[in-house]
């Protein structure tokens, strides 16, 4: 395939991203000649291949056009105006997952398709330190804990992550040709009594694997993630979004949160809710009691965090009890608008630290000082961060756009505040202070939520129960 004679259609930012992560595939590239809409580009140059426009295509000999652009269904009706035949054009996903056809790279222990146990295979996106990866880890653990042979399957994931999964016996499966399957990946898929699929993205991989396999189809998007997703599916690749695709699919969601937003698209298609747990690390260690009390808010400094919400309801705070407090923002912090402006407001704090990103350990460590778990997010559909407050015993503040907000009762077993109003932020910070008190009933009553709802045990209980209902097909009933 790489000798192919190659036009690649498109050189704006989503091609420099793919020429630099796939730099040693491009080397084998064979590329004759690069098309773009962009008249200013017409006559340069890249590697010594010319920039031309997108009519020069009737006078060039190659193999396939290869579209390096995410407008794949409007550039496929422009090449067709030009008399290109559609079986000439590809998309770059489609183009390097062929290539990758039949490649199986194996970690941990190894997959024997005929032992005794029920056979589960658990395929989500890139395998990273990100809140939908880590339920998928967490639900392979915990579907191992029920009985199942649990494998994970993903196009690509971060070594260090991978390595830490199977250090805790979690088999990984990296297969770069997800989610253009063929027939190497069918019949390997084949040998699995039940397939459960990550995240909304990979809707083409659960609407192609359902055809010959029970497939759950497990949501977690939160709104604005359709804005993109939606429309790319919707207009690149319409054979998987209609009713008909997604009928064999048994849809659920993590929260009521991921359930509406899909819903909302998608004609009430969910119909049952499916939360993560996560194993438990608490220590149960305490503060000393004289100690300042720490605010700390965790996920990376981008706008729908409301970093900046938080910070004003610091100082708020510190208007009232200046010194006794301290507020700590851990996470990626990144380069954007959003981030210097972050950076600007904290300049007024002086008891505000960043603290960058943090390994699993580290943050293990940091909850140990923290006193207060802080969740300012415009939406999120339930919240790893709160339920590791939970989990290890600390007062914990979300909005109420968070799936986790479902499972707190305010000033009970937690502090529940508007979403983007850091007046209310600011009044459950300040209750927390000024009810030293009543906060360690809030602590006890919010591991008690964590051991009801969210340990490992009782997550594969709830998955194990939504397996025998799609092995039943009974989730087909009201559809």
């Amino acid at each position: 395939m790489c000798g192919e004679k190659l036009v690649l259609f498109g050189i704006g930012q989503r091609y420099k991203d793919i020429r630099e992560k796939y730099a040693s595939f491009f080397q084998k590239l064979n590329v004759i000649a690069y098309l773009d809409n962009n008249e200013q580009l017409w006559g340069n140059c890249l590697d010594g291949v010319p920039v031309m426009s997108p009519l020069s295509v009737q006078t060039l000999t190659y193999d396939k056009i290869v579209l390096m652009t995410a407008y794949v269904k409007d550039i496929k009706e422009q090449l067709a105006g030009l008399g290109v035949s559609s079986d000439r054009i590809v998309s770059w996903d489609e183009f390097y997952c062929a290539d990758k056809h039949g490649v199986f790279l194996e970690y941990g222990e190894k997959f024997i398709p005929d032992n005794q146990k029920p056979k589960l295979l658990l395929i989500s996106i890139k395998l990273e330190y990100n809140g939908g990866t880590f339920a998928a880890v967490y639900a392979a653990a915990a579907l191992m804990m029920q009985g199942y042979d649990v494998t994970v399957a993903a196009s690509e994931g971060n070594s260090e992550f991978i390595q830490e999964a199977v250090k805790n016996h979690i088999r990984i499966v990296i297969i770069p040709s997800i989610p253009f399957l063929q027939e190497e990946e069918k019949a390997w898929i084949g040998q699995f009594d039940l397939v459960i699929v990550n995240v909304f993205q990979m809707i083409r991989c659960a609407c192609s694997v359902s055809q010959y396999k029970p497939v759950i189809w497990w949501i977690h998007e939160p709104g604005d993630g359709y804005t993109d997703y939606y429309s790319v599916t919707r207009d690149n690749y319409p054979e998987y979004d209609n009713a008909a695709a997604m009928r064999k699919i048994n849809i659920v969601a993590v929260s009521s949160v991921a359930q509406k937003n899909f819903n909302d698209y998608y004609r009430d298609r969910i119909k049952e809710i499916l939360p993560f747990g996560i194993p438990d690390k608490c220590c149960h260690k305490r503060k000393a009691i004289h100690e300042k009390t720490v605010f700390a808010i965790v996920g990376s400094v981008i706008p729908v965090k409301a970093q900046l919400i938080f910070m004003d309801a610091a100082l708020m705070l510190n208007e009232d009890i200046e010194g006794n407090v301290e507020f700590w923002i851990i996470g990626n912090r990144g380069n954007s608008s959003y981030e210097e402006e972050v950076l600007k407001k904290a300049e007024g704090i002086s008891n505000i630290t960043f603290m960058g990103v943090l390994t699993q350990k580290q943050m293990q460590e940091k909850y140990e000082e923290m006193d207060v778990v802080v969740c300012s997010s415009m939406e999120e559909t339930m919240s790893m961060t709160v339920m590791e407050g939970m989990m290890h015993e600390k007062i914990c503040i979300t909005t109420d756009t968070t799936g986790i907000a479902d499972y707190i009762e305010d000033e009970v077993n937690g502090l529940v505040c508007q979403a983007g109003n850091a007046q209310s932020l600011y009044q459950k910070m300040k209750w927390v202070t000024d009810n030293p008190v009543k906060c360690d009933g809030i602590r006890k009553n919010a591991r008690s939520t964590y051991e009801q709802f969210f340990t490992l045990e009782k997550f594969g209980q709830r998955f194990q129960e939504v397996i025998r209902s799609t092995m039943e097909g009974k989730y087909r009933e009201d559809t």
